[in-house]
């Protein structure tokens, strides 16, 4: 007989074979919560870049028939501000056809421009409130489409806390530092432009290149400085090295 009798050696072995049974399953659950985990977050991901599509392309002809017969039976107070410098323009073509038809003897071609460009002005008017209220009608739906999914939201920030903090610091610098250059370094004033110009244009406000530059000048700044606050405050407790990686290459 040995020095450790053997039901001590049975218990100690049934124990070790519970321990590896619990530790297996245990990462077979981490598995499974993991990819479960990545598969909300992909449908997540894909819903909310289609979904917007769909109700573009969804509401856009039921808006425009409701504007065109809204137009039709009713006068508009409104489309003469968010269109003011058109209407204008539109105005003064107008009043030119007017005093040239007192002076030419050809009334009927002079009164066929008038009728066009009438038409025209009114299906610029029509097009604006259709992407008006369109753009409207999607904002309403995809903020409610946000509010009940806050479930799936958290689930896909947890995936991407998680994606982003198990990858080292170098890593996670050069990807702050990508994101932060896309969207707010030295080559994307130009693209804050068009996407300002695309939001005035699809909400019906005038075309305006100074309120668009003094936003492009400005607003980018902003959210740098913020932005580099917050990479102050959040990694320089967590992970110090992160604030040196990144702050030397941004350098």
């Amino acid at each position: 007989m040995g020095l450790i009798p053997h039901s001590i050696i049975r218990i100690i072995s049934r124990l070790r074979s519970e321990l590896m049974n619990k530790s297996s399953s245990l990462v077979i659950h981490h598995i499974e919560v993991t990819q479960n985990r990545a598969a909300v977050s992909l449908r997540y991901v894909a819903c909310f870049i289609v979904l917007p599509c769909l109700i573009s392309i969804s509401l856009e002809k039921c808006v425009e028939s409701w504007v065109t017969f809204w137009w039709n039976t009713s006068s508009s107070k409104i489309l003469d501000y968010l269109q003011e410098e058109n209407n204008l323009v539109r105005v003064s073509q107008i009043e030119e056809l007017l005093l040239f038809e007192t002076t030419v003897e050809d009334f009927s071609e002079t009164h066929l421009k008038k009728n066009f460009l009438f038409e025209l002005y009114k299906k610029d008017c029509i097009q604006i409130v259709t992407h008006l209220g369109t753009n409207l009608l999607e904002f309403l739906i995809l903020s409610t489409f946000l509010f009940m999914s806050q479930k799936k939201l958290t689930i896909f920030f947890s995936w991407i806390r998680e994606i982003f903090y198990s990858i080292n610091d170098t890593m996670k610098a050069f990807s702050i530092l990508l994101m932060t250059d896309l969207c707010i370094g030295f080559h994307s004033p130009h693209g804050w432009e068009v996407l300002i110009s695309w939001i005035s244009e699809n909400y019906g406000f005038v075309h305006n290149d100074q309120i668009i530059f003094s936003l492009v000048s400005t607003f980018p700044v902003i959210l740098d400085t913020i932005l580099k606050y917050w990479i102050f405050r959040r990694f320089n407790r967590i992970s110090p090295s992160l604030v040196v990686i990144y702050h030397s290459m941004n350098e």
